[in-house]
């Protein structure tokens, strides 16, 4: 189909020039009666025949030159199949660059992202005077640096220029969806969208959808500018987490880091370390082979010396994927932990006490040592209960505890929403109605109603075990291994059964319940729940041995202290984030209302954000969303050098995955999309301009017009003398 540009075109009706000119010069001839005229009346005849051809001549050769001129500025271009058409035509264009976190690997010179801003220049130098553009950065979400499209392409251009690459994930089927209908909103008749993106393939989902999206979009014309090859070697780490309990100070933590090889051969001495604070490695080891395809787990220890917020990083040697070789971890240091034991049942020996057991497991050292111990107990009744300062303590466990007033239910709800830990055990002297209708019902806070129990404490000869595999909950993963123990050795005579809440839960600050532990018939033994900042576990059986003798086992000690873990690092579960979540932290109340400054990983003092501390139901809080890049983020107040707070995001382990697209894949797009493969050095622009417009052969005409003027400018001088 031919397309003419009207305005270029125009030029043609130049040509009536040279004949305007050549009529308004022709002479008038005034008779004059002379009689020896007549002897030259033959050579007359001849000389006014041969002007008039000579006129003629030039008058042509001055038509084609204007001609050919108008022609050569319309730019016309040759396609498959005949003529396309003159250039310069109006249109509007999304450049769309995916930022995502695989963008990062690069040819041992630039990444990707920096290839694709190249890429991008070039798909701007491309469009037609005139056009109109829109920047995106995409990725699982869509950034609109220009939302718009402009005809303001210096703009464009520094967008692009300064555009930034994030550690987000991948999702290109939404991207595109967008796009569409934003392009179609647009008046113009010449809509082009182009995605410049790596092509890995976990990105692209849903491959018929998009390409039923595409075809329905009809005035669309879209355009897939695929960059290089994906890197065939990559090793990351795919999860860094703590498997200590607890991290207190001046002791060794554990930390479990997961390392992926990606490529196909296997990956020989791979070296990991673990920093902590952004200091040189403390610790290091060497894994000595992961296959091709298959990933390992490691653990190395971390000690600190200063209790607060700290973070600690565990790295791999670079390779041609930065964004995977390192992952980090932010955790709360403690100095000290205070536990309140509510004692139901205080009994008249030490031993008869509900919570004897519950706090030698909780302070398992010598009673000489117990003051220099990071875990403090504190002992009280039911009855001192209401005159208690909750916020005192980190956790509070209730055992066998009848019921509680209606002031503590609050001061209860006060402190779980601010980030507290809540121990549930139950007994013979329990009134499980109030359980379940002030605790479980109405505020939500256990994760199960007490059901019947079942079992008689009497007949020890009769037991129930707890399950023997499948430890999947945090607090019991150490199980796992059998050289942890074995849970299932504790013999049960009498337990509550747990009946899980319903979902959604009546409050919105409890969350789903989770099983920890099953008995070995499925019943649930241990659950547990999220309220606000702070969660509760529910134990069916007792914490001492009237129901059971679990502890008297050498497990009762670690699943009291992982529980507790549990309960303590609830915050801490809001200070390690994927990439993108938003961050809400619970601060002192003394910075409500105060800025607070963040500053991102790597960032520079430019970098840095303000923050305001808001009190949101009565909680201190720090909300935070601008976490698109992967690391350590850092919460100051003003230039204190200590940070109030360290957080970490980490990137989604499927970005690690840089395989492409198979090209049978990228073959659903035939028809409704053009697909370029790109490396530095091959001109994108002059591509696309072909693409566009065909091959143009404006060249060729502008040599006529040369040959034409020499020509006309020739012949004009001969004849003129010879006239």
């Amino acid at each position: 189909m031919a397309f003419l540009n009207p305005l270029l075109l125009f030029g043609i009706i130049g040509i009536a020039s040279p004949i305007i000119i050549h009529l308004l010069a022709k002479k008038k001839i005034k008779r004059v009666v002379w009689a020896a005229m007549r002897f030259l009346k033959n050579v007359v005849e001849k000389n006014q025949q041969r002007l008039s051809l000579e006129d003629i001549i030039l008058l042509l050769l001055r038509c084609a030159l204007l001609v050919l001129l108008a022609l050569a500025l319309a730019r016309p271009s040759f396609k498959k199949g005949g003529l396309a058409g003159f250039g310069d035509s109006s249109e509007t264009a999304i450049i769309a660059i995916d930022n995502s976190a695989s963008m990062s690997q690069n040819d041992g010179a630039t990444s990707k992202f920096e290839q694709a801003q190249k890429a991008a220049e070039d798909v701007l130098d491309s469009l037609p005077s005139g056009a109109s553009v829109a920047v995106w950065l995409v990725s699982d979400v869509v950034k609109n640096v220009i939302p718009e499209p402009t005809h303001d392409l210096a703009l464009a251009r520094k967008s692009i220029r300064e555009a930034q690459r994030s550690d987000r994930g991948t999702e290109m089927p939404s991207a595109l969806r967008r796009m569409v209908e934003v392009l179609q909103r647009q008046p113009v008749s010449a809509k082009q969208l182009f995605l410049i993106t790596d092509g890995q393939a976990n990105g692209w989902k849903q491959l018929a959808e998009t390409r039923a999206l595409l075809d329905a979009a009809k005035d669309v014309h879209a355009r897939f500018v695929l960059l290089g090859e994906s890197e065939q070697h990559n090793l990351g780490v795919t999860e860094l987490r703590m498997a200590s309990a607890l991290a207190p100070m001046n002791e060794p933590v554990r930390f479990e880091i997961e390392v992926a090889n990606y490529g196909v051969a296997d990956a020989k001495d791979v070296h990991v370390s673990l920093g902590i604070d952004g200091e040189p490695p403390g610790d290091d080891a060497t894994i000595d082979t992961i296959p091709g395809g298959e990933s390992k787990k490691i653990s190395l220890y971390a000690t600190f010396r200063e209790a607060g917020y700290h973070s600690v990083t565990a790295r791999l040697p670079a390779d041609r994927n930065p964004a995977d070789d390192q992952r980090s971890f932010a955790v709360r240091v403690i100095g000290e932990i205070n536990v309140l034991l509510v004692d139901g049942d205080p009994g008249i020996e030490p031993r008869e006490s509900e919570v004897f057991y519950l706090h030698n497991a909780l302070t398992p050292v010598p009673p000489e040592q117990r003051e220099k111990y990071y875990i403090k107990t504190k002992t009280i009744t039911p009855a001192d209960l209401p005159t208690t300062k909750l916020g005192d303590y980190e956790a509070v466990v209730l055992a066998n505890v009848s019921e509680v007033p209606e002031t503590v239910l609050v001061s209860l709800e006060r402190f779980l929403r601010s980030g507290g830990g809540l121990m549930v055990f139950p007994g013979g002297k329990i009134n499980a109605r109030f359980y379940n209708d002030k605790m479980f019902t109405e505020r939500a806070f256990l994760p199960a109603a007490f059901g019947e129990p079942h079992g008689n404490a009497e007949q020890q000869e009769k037991y129930f075990t707890l399950q023997s595999k499948n430890y999947d909950h945090p607090i019991v993963s150490i199980w796992r291994d059998p050289a942890a123990g074995n849970l299932a050795s504790a013999h049960f005579y009498r337990a509550f059964k747990l009946e899980p809440a319903k979902i959604p839960a009546a409050r919105a600050e409890a969350g789903p319940p989770a099983v920890v532990l099953n008995y070995e018939d499925g019943q649930p033994a241990v659950m547990e729940r999220t309220w606000g900042f702070g969660r509760v576990v529910q134990f069916s059986g007792t914490a001492d041995s009237a129901w059971n003798d679990l502890c008297i086992r050498p497990t009762y000690v670690p699943l009291i202290q992982r529980t507790l873990g549990a309960l303590v690092t609830r915050q801490e579960e809001n200070l390690n984030l994927r990439v993108g979540a938003k961050l809400n932290a619970v601060m002192d109340a003394e910075l409500v209302g105060k800025d607070l400054l963040v500053k991102p990983p790597g960032g520079k003092s430019d970098a840095v954000v303000l923050r305001r501390v808001t009190a949101t139901n009565g909680v201190p809080l720090l909300q935070f969303d601008v976490t698109d890049n992967a690391g350590v983020y850092e919460v100051r107040q003003g230039d204190d050098a200590t940070p109030l707070l360290r957080f970490a995001t980490q990137a989604d382990p499927a970005e690690s995955k840089l395989e492409d697209l198979p090209a049978s894949d990228w073959k659903t797009f035939d028809g409704v999309a053009q697909v370029f493969r790109w490396v530095p050095g091959i001109s994108l622009r002059g591509a696309l301009q072909r693409e566009r417009t065909g091959n143009e052969f404006w060249m060729a005409i502008v040599l006529l017009v040369l040959v034409a003027a020499v020509v006309e400018t020739t012949l004009g001088n001969q004849w003129s003398r010879s006239r």
